[in-house]
């Protein structure tokens, strides 16, 4: 049974989970916002900014693979605490106005963030062992409650202020986010710890993860993969593709951003649906999403029309479908495992190797577009990749444990 903190130490708890979550896609989702008045103040072309987009993505897959490891030296709490730094860290230096002050704030951004990318389903592991499913819905909530706020707050706050005022807020959140978890982590200690063995070297019992050969934990790879490879390739090119077929910029708008407020309302109920259904009831779940996939893939087969109700009908779709597979992975990396490090380890693995498979998709649908907007070459490949996705998420479910004795 769960250990019960007391209520200002969950609170204090819930409130890191909260304030943590915001920063792992504020900080990269908001400079965009920006790039053309940090370009006019560092007197540069704003296409030469675009490296500061690309910098988080390469963290994730460069470090994602080895934040296991900082975990295991460190120690998740101090391991957390070091994550949340090196973002504020991040965020300080993009605070001067130089272009090489820039990179590197951007840099350890992405490495700050690629690092709480891992250690989440492990903290939701070591600290919430029963509740698994309520504190992946809370911090996967904040991820996105983090981009939505940041979203609304640059424009006026640039228009009044500049965007220097917006560079220090950012700077605001991983601050109020690191002293918030210095306190929690002083008065909590995790209910799930690690077995003596994961540390000792020396010791004879010390488990053999070998995670790269393991087809579960490949298989949830492929989960996070399919799923990225589909999210990011509707977020790069699904305007452009509305945008050909004679649909209004304002439309194009807010329907993508009601593609991403449906993954809000996609993650409160997922994840605790997930961990409380039978395998066969997931598997269900799982179908019926397939069935919606490719419901969505017949409508890109038949897209000729500017309808706004058919493209805000295909956004809800795709964004349901992404959200789901998106938020099983995250969820599968605690439930799926035994202890934090095999959750880091595990998480790692599938993010490093999921956000590369991923990095590929808007590039390779983007000469398919230049080709043939409305082509059936990229169609053809979105339906073999959601019933790939089905396929191997079904794989998952099956599975009892990732790492077996």
């Amino acid at each position: 049974m769960q250990k019960k903190y007391k209520l200002s130490v969950l609170v204090l708890l819930s409130l890191s989970v909260v304030l943590i979550g915001m920063n792992m896609r504020a900080p990269v989702t908001t400079l965009p916002l920006m790039l053309n008045e940090i370009a006019s103040s560092l007197n540069v072309a704003t296409s030469q900014l675009g490296i500061l987009t690309t910098i988080p993505l390469i963290m994730f897959v460069l470090v994602s693979n080895f934040a296991a490891k900082t975990m295991q030296l460190m120690g998740l709490k101090r391991a957390m605490a070091f994550a949340v730094a090196m973002i504020l860290l991040g965020s300080l230096c993009r605070v001067v106005t130089n272009m090489p002050m820039m990179l590197i704030g951007t840099v350890l951004i992405g490495l700050g963030i690629a690092h709480l990318n891992v250690f989440m389903p492990s903290f939701v592991m070591a600290f919430f062992p029963t509740k698994i499913g309520l504190y992946t819905s809370i911090y996967t909530m904040s991820n996105m409650l983090g981009t939505a706020v940041f979203n609304v707050l640059t424009a006026p706050v640039m228009a009044k202020w500049g965007w220097h005022a917006m560079m220090w807020i950012l700077v605001l959140l991983p601050a109020l986010a690191l002293g918030v978890w210095l306190v929690a982590s002083r008065f909590a200690e995790p209910v799930v710890q690690e077995p003596a063995d994961d540390f000792d070297k020396s010791s004879p019992q010390e488990p053999k993860l070998h995670v790269w050969r393991n087809p579960r934990a490949w298989a949830l790879l492929l989960v996070f993969g399919f799923q990225a490879i589909l999210n990011y390739t509707f977020v790069a090119w699904m305007p452009s593709l509305m945008a050909y077929h004679h649909v209004s910029a304002g439309n194009i708008g807010w329907i993508m951003a009601l593609y991403s407020i449906i993954g809000m309302f996609v993650s409160l109920l997922v994840p605790n649906l997930i961990v409380r259904l039978t395998k066969r009831g997931l598997a269900g779940c799982v179908l019926f999403m397939g069935l919606i996939g490719l419901l969505t893939a017949v409508m890109l087969f038949n897209q000729n029309t500017s309808a706004v109700g058919f493209w805000l009908a295909l956004a809800l779709m795709i964004g349901s479908i992404t959200a789901f597979f998106f938020l099983i992975a995250m969820t599968m990396f605690a439930a799926k495992t035994t202890t934090p490090f095999q959750t880091a380890t595990v998480s790692g693995m599938a993010q490093s190797g999921g956000y590369f498979i991923s990095a590929f998709g808007p590039t390779l649908y983007g000469q398919a577009f230049q080709a043939n907007p409305a082509g059936s070459v990229q169609n053809i490949v979105y339906t073999v990749i959601v019933v790939l996705l089905v396929s191997v998420t079904l794989l998952v479910i099956k599975a009892d444990r990732i790492f077996t004795k």
